[in-house]
């Protein structure tokens, strides 16, 4: 779908963690498969609770993933840019999406369906196991970045706050 011929897209494509490792045949393959496409600023990618099948690469631009909370409060999660991946969930497991993502500047991506993986799964083995470590490698890390937010949340929240020395010290002279 694209070409395969761009010195800067495979150099792009390099770059991008989810497909590190990828050379040769096995690049030109992926690169067969990858749809370009472009949002405008303010253009939902997708939505929360959404059916996906798709996994996205930001080439150019800025998105938001948001989520809305048990209340319905819209909750910005992170911003994205250039060579950094989202919707990659979808190609592990085939359930609702989680999020909501935005265009906030003008972006281009490049997609990889469910469906791509599969035909890389019986076309070139390789691809599709180094894809899929690279997807499990990224969602361990944000997994473990998560846990490491929620635990300093939840110490936050659970751990009484204590008055400052000096206004302690200061009531005491007081009292003398």
């Amino acid at each position: 779908m694209l070409s395969s011929n761009s010195t800067s897209l495979v150099t792009f494509l390099r770059s991008v963690p989810v497909f590190g490792g990828l050379e040769g045949h096995s690049l030109d393959r992926l690169i067969d498969l990858l749809e370009e496409r472009t949002f405008e600023s303010g253009e939902t990618i997708f939505a929360e609770g959404e059916l996906g099948r798709t996994m996205y690469v930001l080439r150019d631009g800025e998105v938001e993933v948001s989520r809305r909370s048990d209340t319905g409060h819209k909750v910005p999660i992170v911003r994205l840019g250039s060579g950094e991946t989202f919707g990659e969930m979808t190609l592990v497991e085939l359930q609702p999406r989680s999020g909501t993502v935005v265009a906030r500047k003008k972006a281009r991506t490049y997609s990889l369906t469910n469906m791509d993986l599969y035909n890389l799964y019986r076309e070139d083995n390789y691809a599709y196991v180094i894809i899929l470590q690279n997807i499990c490698r990224m969602l361990s890390r944000r997994l473990r970045k998560a846990d490491s937010r929620i635990v300093e949340f939840i110490d936050a929240v659970s751990t009484p706050r204590k008055a400052p020395k000096k206004k302690v010290a200061a009531k005491k002279k007081k009292k003398s």
